[in-house]
């Protein structure tokens, strides 16, 4: 028998361009996905307190849980295949993200319309990060979305965190040459 887990635990947030984001073209692809998976019932949620990230032409939507029983936790290995999806649906990029918060890990997607998702999975700060860069905004804003604590500014990473950063590096400069050499 499957244990209920507290929906508040575990987050799924779609940031989609404002400009062509509505709701009633995005509820479906997630239905269908969530039906599919046979996750508990959930709706699609736009998220008003985003003001900056509005300001900077994204909407957020989040997955919330209708039950106790968590929609997000059972979306967490398809969140690449959600925003793919509404990036088809939309006809635009869309970042999927998925955070555990009390696990302290995240997974998130980008995905155009034409293009192959790009992934980035590993602690929560970093996915976060990671997100702020892609999106074209302040960290702070998305700890602010999931009310928690923003990092010590003194916060220095570690050897891992540089070979892994370096590694991404490089490999988007070699994914950017793929892509222009289509």
């Amino acid at each position: 028998m499957e244990t209920a887990a507290d929906s508040r635990e575990y987050r799924v947030l779609f940031f989609c361009p404002a400009s062509s984001a509505r709701l009633e073209r995005l509820e479906a692809p997630v239905r269908r996905l969530l039906s599919r998976i046979q996750a508990p019932p959930a709706e699609l949620t736009p998220i008003q307190e985003s003001g900056a990230l509005s300001e900077a032409g994204w909407q957020v939507y989040l997955v919330r849980s209708l039950t106790e029983r968590s929609a997000a936790q059972a979306m967490a290995a398809y969140v690449s295949e959600a925003t793919c999806a509404l990036a088809a649906e939309v006809d635009a990029e869309v970042l999927g993200l998925y955070v555990d918060v009390s696990g302290d890990s995240a997974r998130i997607c980008r995905c155009g319309p034409e293009d192959g998702p790009e992934t980035f999975a590993g602690r929560r700060q970093a996915a976060l990060n990671r997100t702020a860069e892609w999106l074209e905004v302040a960290p702070i804003l998305l700890s602010a979305i999931f009310q928690l604590d923003v990092p010590d500014a003194d916060y220095e990473p570690d050897a891992d965190d540089r070979y892994v950063e370096e590694k991404l590096r490089e490999a988007r400069v070699l994914m950017e040459r793929y892509r222009q050499g289509k």
